[in-house]
């Protein structure tokens, strides 16, 4: 079957007949009639009944004529999603990035992607919604702190490493070791973040592995409102540079410390499902990569301290 055939064939069953079909198409009868036949020999089968009038399809001519239909109908969408390529390098791209690195990518970002991307739309918020918006293909790709292992077809590209460090009152003196460690969570709450945030996962975790019992009621999902407390005195937290630096707080605004051992760390990635962009994923990627290394990690390193060698990109 030619692309030219099941157009003749699909005008003379849309039109009525083989004289409105040539009419239609600016052709010939003789050659409407010409292709007709020979793509009823090539598939040996009748598909238009010329013994009544107006001619009709066949059983077998509807069964055509209906996915001929649906064939066309791809056809103009792909005729229009390459026009948008001549305009766009990307056509349209939906980004998703938790809060904690917005606030550093997106201003250096927006500019860079603008000028390759037609129609580019990105929403923030906690890591929980991102993944199943990304699974349901209402966004192109996301940035996240979760691990996509369990995500079938899931790809991801590692950009950032950090290290999650302790955040005390600027009187507090940091911990020399886990007993130090386990006095300051004593004496002071911690000002935790909510559950759905996998930092606070990662962090009771090595709070647990350590017998350290921490206490304190107040949790928040925004960075700003649990270093504002931290800053009057009211607890202390374990966050990482990324989120200090996203919520302007400098390094003389606390104190920031080492854990006492076994560093945990947090790896920023971008994730994306394998029918939507890999090529796409690959520019935004290299355009993260950039910003961190020329503009974010350099803050990043005066907020981690004694551990601000754990700081780098992902190559």
């Amino acid at each position: 079957m030619d692309i030219r055939g099941l157009e003749i064939f699909l005008a003379v069953c849309e039109t009525g007949g083989l004289t409105s079909a040539a009419r239609t198409l600016g052709v010939t009868q003789a050659a409407v009639s010409q292709h007709l036949s020979k793509l009823e020999r090539e598939l040996g089968l009748l598909l238009v009944d010329r013994s009544v009038r107006p001619p009709r399809p066949s059983i077998a001519g509807e069964f055509l004529r209906r996915r001929a239909r649906k064939l066309f109908g791809e056809i103009d969408e792909i005729e229009r999603g390459l026009k948008r390529y001549r305009d766009s390098e990307i056509p349209e791209l939906k980004i998703g990035m938790i809060e904690s690195v917005a606030a550093a990518l997106l201003p250096k970002l927006v500019p860079r992607l603008s000028s390759k991307v037609g129609n580019l739309s990105i929403t923030s918020g906690t890591t929980h919604p991102l993944l199943p918006e990304l699974i349901r293909g209402e966004i192109d790709m996301i940035i996240t702190t979760e691990q996509v292992d369990g995500v079938e077809g899931a790809e991801s590209i590692g950009l950032l490493v950090e290290p999650v460090v302790l955040c005390l009152p600027r009187n507090r003196a940091a911990p020399a070791d886990w007993p130090d460690m386990a006095a300051l969570a004593k004496s002071l709450d911690m000002i935790r973040y909510g559950p759905k945030r996998r930092l606070s996962r990662v962090v009771e975790r090595q709070f647990e592995r350590f017998g350290i019992e921490t206490h304190g009621t107040l949790e928040f999902d925004s960075s700003f409102a649990v270093f504002d407390l931290v800053r009057s005195g009211l607890g202390w937290t374990a966050s990482t540079p990324l989120c200090l630096y996203c919520a302007n707080v400098q390094a003389s605004d606390l104190t920031i410390a080492p854990f006492p051992s076994s560093t945990p760390i947090r790896c920023i990635n971008l994730v994306w499902m394998p029918d939507r962009g890999g090529t796409a994923a690959q520019v935004v990627a290299q355009e993260c990569r950039e910003i961190f290394s020329e503009t974010v990690i350099p803050e990043l390193r005066k907020r981690a301290g004694a551990v601000s060698d754990r700081v780098r990109i992902v190559v």
